[in-house]
């Protein structure tokens, strides 16, 4: 964008080159020129987040993030945990401008410390000592556009196993959309912006929120090659959410900041070390038979 060239330009102008060389010891200065805004029409920009999110084709793909949870109140953030989750997936093209999904995610909440699994947490401001739960949402269902808009029943309480202790029930308004494909050298990337806002029956104002903004990057290289059917990718995530049931925070102000990096993997095995096993141990039927849960036929 215009905006990284001009803040390079005034760097380089201002601190000199070696400034900009120390960055990375041995590169040049033009490596660190600016990302270059690339003309894709929506089916193509589709096209090619489905190939680093997920795949083009119906296998099964597992997304996982590795974050920091922090509560946010009165613009004090408190430390919270330390998330790992998988989502896994499977895509179905229904054409160029629109792919049926169909996923479950599982989160596990960790002590930032020790990497220990949280089965008590210590609210910050409320001081309640609450229970913390495993999360398990899904299989649920998706169209997956460059944008989208819905206003529609929120279900995700009876997707989610203990379902009140995650989410709330209302109407959802919410928006999904991919935007902004980006180019420097080979790295490719494409931003997805994600909100939802749940108001029950009457209510003017929402009773529970979720932000979500990610960077997606990856080989532009691989993504152009038209024989691939998946890329690898990382993934910059950033979220804020309402502070769920089970954080016992009752009218407490402020609300839950999250930030991280994730990826994919093609097998289970391709997991972040941490995560593996505790999928194993609480979800072993993700890695014995994925297709099987998200079609509903697992045992």
């Amino acid at each position: 964008m215009n905006t990284n060239l001009n803040r390079r330009s005034v760097l380089a102008g201002a601190l000199g080159v070696p400034f900009l060389a120390g960055l990375a010891p041995g590169a040049q200065a033009e490596e660190y020129s600016g990302l270059t805004d690339l003309d894709l029409t929506d089916d193509e920009m589709l096209h090619y987040f489905v190939k680093l999110r997920s795949s083009l084709d119906d296998r099964v793909t597992m997304g996982w993030v590795d974050a920091v949870n922090y509560a946010f109140i009165d613009g004090v953030t408190y430390p919270m945990y330390r998330l790992l989750s998988t989502t896994i997936r499977q895509m179905r093209k229904v054409n160029d401008s629109l792919y049926k999904s169909v996923s479950l995610e599982v989160a596990m909440y960790m002590d930032i410390e020790t990497g220990e699994l949280l089965d008590k947490l210590t609210m910050p401001v409320t001081g309640n000592v609450v229970d913390v739960p495993l999360y398990r949402a899904g299989p649920s269902h998706m169209d997956m556009t460059v944008r989208a808009e819905d206003t529609n029943e929120f279900t995700m309480q009876q997707e989610t196993v203990d379902g009140e202790s995650f989410f709330a029930t209302g109407q959802v308004e919410s928006e999904r959309f991919i935007s902004l494909p980006q180019r420097r050298g080979d790295d490719f990337y494409i931003r997805q912006d994600i909100s939802a806002r749940v108001f029950p029956d009457g209510e003017p104002n929402p009773s529970f929120f979720y932000r979500e903004w990610t960077i997606n990057q990856g080989s532009w290289a691989a993504l152009s090659d038209p024989s691939t059917i998946s890329v690898p990718v990382d993934v910059a995530y950033i979220a804020n959410t309402a502070f769920r049931p089970w954080m016992q925070m009752g009218d407490a102000p402020g609300h839950t900041v999250q930030n991280g990096r994730g990826g994919k993997a093609e097998t289970p095995e391709g997991l972040p070390v941490e995560l593996l096993p505790l999928v194993k141990l609480h979800h072993p039927d993700l890695i014995e038979d994925p297709r099987g849960v998200l079609a509903g036929e697992a045992a």
